[in-house]
């Protein structure tokens, strides 16, 4: 083991025990962004990917496990969200990154299709065949994804137009197209 690998690996183990919240809120932020430029469309660009990497995390930072989600028609009381899907996210991001190791190199620097091989591997393996209609906690990539398409952003990527499904456009403009991208 290389000195900077076994400082890095004891401070991140001393930091587990003292700050753990500090930690999983943390959950690499440098690994989240390399991940969403292999899951997130290449068309978005790396600063895109980055930004939505960085909301994941933050979403993740401040889940709540039992907050009362809002019910909509048909649905007779209140439902709570469930546990953090985050759990298992470090470790997963850690085996991503002992597979770019094992073709001796760190994630961050294999070209997009290992980085694409490795994370496909990973999703075949926990038996990923489709993105969750919202983070489940199976993979940390599927969650990303989820996460990212199910969002306003995700949303107005995939149709093309600025739909902005989270903002008022005011009653004035409400009849009106979104215009497109």
């Amino acid at each position: 083991m290389k000195r900077r690998s076994f400082f890095q690996w004891l401070s991140s183990t001393v930091l587990a025990f003292v700050a753990p919240g500090r930690v999983r809120a943390q959950v690499g932020a440098a690994q989240m962004r390399e991940l969403a430029a292999v899951v997130l469309p290449e068309s978005l660009g790396r600063a895109r990917t980055d930004e939505a990497a960085d909301k994941f995390a933050r979403w993740m930072r401040d889940y709540r496990p039992g907050a009362e989600m809002a019910c909509g028609y048909g649905f007779p009381r209140a439902q709570t969200v469930p546990a953090s899907p985050a759990a298992n996210y470090t470790a997963q991001l850690s085996a991503l990154e002992a597979a770019a190791s094992a073709k001796g190199t760190a994630f961050s620097k294999l070209n997009a299709a290992a980085k694409k091989a490795i994370v496909e591997a990973a999703l075949q393996a926990v038996k990923v065949d489709r993105v969750p209609v919202r983070p489940n906690g199976q993979h940390v990539a599927s969650d990303l994804m989820s996460y990212f398409y199910n969002s306003s952003e995700g949303q107005d990527f995939l149709y093309g137009v600025a739909i902005k499904r989270d903002d008022c456009r005011g009653l004035a403009t409400s009849a009106d197209r979104p215009k497109p991208i």
